[in-house]
């Protein structure tokens, strides 16, 4: 089996910021909690066509995490595996999510098939090479004050029924997160329907939680405890976003 997917169009927009954007008051959320939720981030026409993009022209990839590590299959060949290797799979996921580290969700590596050449063609790749534009690297500077974020890297997602992410802080040695992103491109949603960014604060409630919503950009300083509650089955759409990191460049050698 493969994905019905659609050749880009020919016509494409520009990938600029939103008007209207109050950098301020941005600013001002944002360093008042250690993170802030920003709609209207992209123009119209391109938030669009990255919806577009996301939705019919990306060949996903599950990715979870199996007995021995991270595992990564086309989204087909999960669908076609033997039933007892299937069923073995998904309970081992139910079970690490109990009381560990477990995510579920599609995904395409944006970051890397751009570094490699591959489907660049493709929209995302121009909305990542915004994300590494100096206009987008000035303004997550300014509106969080953080002077060493460098660089952004990037995967797409897409989290179906059933998909979710549990609690961590994206806190990683050696990696040089500054800031989390999360672009989100998701044109219908309902609070009911999961899929939230939440933040767990250290009473283990959560704090704060944002929907999924169309042409938003969420920021959040690293370390910060949080997860991606579970699409429900009754979900009416699929939840899209573009997301990754704000970092700094590696000190030389």
């Amino acid at each position: 089996m493969v994905e019905n997917l659609q050749t880009p169009v020919l016509s494409e927009p520009p990938v600029e910021l939103g008007l209207g954007l109050d950098k301020g008051e941005i600013a001002r959320r944002f360093r008042a909690t250690g993170r802030v939720h920003i709609p209207g981030i992209l123009t119209e026409a391109a938030a669009a066509r990255t919806y577009h993009c996301l939705a019919k022209e990306l060949p996903w990839r599950l990715v979870l995490l199996g007995d021995s590590g991270p595992r990564n299959l086309a989204v087909a060949d999960s669908a076609q595996l033997p039933v007892p290797e299937r069923e073995q799979l998904e309970l081992g996921v139910l079970h690490r999510a109990q009381r560990g580290f477990q995510y579920v969700y599609n995904s395409f590596p944006v970051f890397e098939c751009h570094r490699d050449g591959i489907l660049m063609d493709r929209y995302v790749m121009r909305v990542y090479e915004f994300l590494n534009s100096p206009q987008f690297i000035g303004f997550v500077r300014e509106v969080t004050g953080i002077a060493t974020i460098d660089y952004a890297d990037a995967q797409a997602t897409l989290y179906r029924p059933g998909h979710f992410l549990t609690r961590h802080d994206d806190a990683a040695e050696g990696k040089c997160r500054q800031v989390a992103y999360v672009l989100n491109f998701t044109p219908e949603w309902r609070a009911e329907w999961g899929g939230l960014l939440a933040f767990i604060g250290p009473d283990g409630h959560v704090s704060e939680a944002w929907t999924p919503a169309m042409n938003a950009l969420n920021l959040f300083r690293v370390p910060a405890l949080h997860a991606v509650t579970e699409v429900a089955s009754f979900a009416g759409a699929g939840r899209y976003s573009i997301t990754g990191w704000l970092r700094q460049a590696p000190a030389a050698a």
